[in-house]
């Protein structure tokens, strides 16, 4: 029992943290790049 309340008590920290970071990525590559529905990084060949 105690293995369940650590489980229901970490994974919805963890998703927060996921999301957010997921979140805040999304904002600062549409901030250099607005409007693009693919990020087009330059290429070196």
């Amino acid at each position: 029992m105690q293995d369940v309340k650590t489980y229901l008590s970490t994974a919805p920290v963890v998703a927060t943290l996921w999301f957010g970071s997921s979140a805040g990525l999304s904002t600062e590559i549409n901030r250099s790049s607005p409007d693009a529905l693919v990020l087009s990084l330059p290429q070196k060949y």
